[in-house]
């Protein structure tokens, strides 16, 4: 049955959680069976979304910024409006819908704090969302936030939105969007 693992998938996942670069050779010596069916069982794992492979940068080692904001959004049809446009942010890390006042609930993150501000900030921007809290949390102590950055060479950011445009990149408050050629990446020296 799909969604199920049993004891070797179980191995397969714990072993990648100790070394996600771990060589499929290896894997299937750690875990007591061929390479051919680690395979096999990884490729089920990873089709069936039971295990997520994925590279990011570490929040955390650049020292960059979260929050948690709290929106609601009024009504059925613009919630889920604003949930087709939070997906496409890159600095949005995850989305819950709740069941209180604030029906969404957001982790984003920024290299700063003046740059969380301004995408906070932006959600009001949507008609039908009123941010009802935020909560700077600042760097994780534990835990690696894996955040994407990939710069394109579109000048439209994936939300439909063109930071040359907006009079917060303009004004120095926000360094663009990370999926967009606007964006002022503060890694690049």
């Amino acid at each position: 049955m799909a969604n199920e693992v049993d004891d070797l998938d179980f191995k397969i996942i714990q072993h990648l959680h100790e070394d996600g670069r771990v060589s499929l050779t290896e894997l299937a010596a750690k875990v007591g069976s061929s390479r051919q069916t680690v395979t096999n069982r990884l490729k089920r794992l990873i089709d069936e979304n039971i295990i997520i492979i994925r590279g990011g940068l570490n929040l955390k080692k650049f020292l960059f910024k979260m929050a948690s904001v709290g929106l609601e959004v009024k009504s059925d049809s613009a919630r889920k409006e604003v949930e087709i446009y939070l997906r496409n942010c890159p600095r949005v890390l995850s989305i819950f819908r709740t069941s209180e006042k604030a029906n969404i609930h957001l982790m984003v993150w920024g290299e700063d704090d003046q740059i969380i501000n301004s995408t906070i900030e932006s959600f009001r921007d949507h008609q039908n969302v009123d941010i009802i809290y935020t909560h700077y949390l600042g760097t994780p102590i534990h835990g690696d936030p894996i955040i994407n950055v990939a710069v394109n060479n579109n000048a439209e950011s994936p939300c439909g939105m063109n930071c040359d445009n907006c009079f917060r990149y303009s004004d120095g408050w926000c360094v663009g969007c990370p999926a967009s050629s606007s964006y002022r990446n503060l890694l690049l020296k």
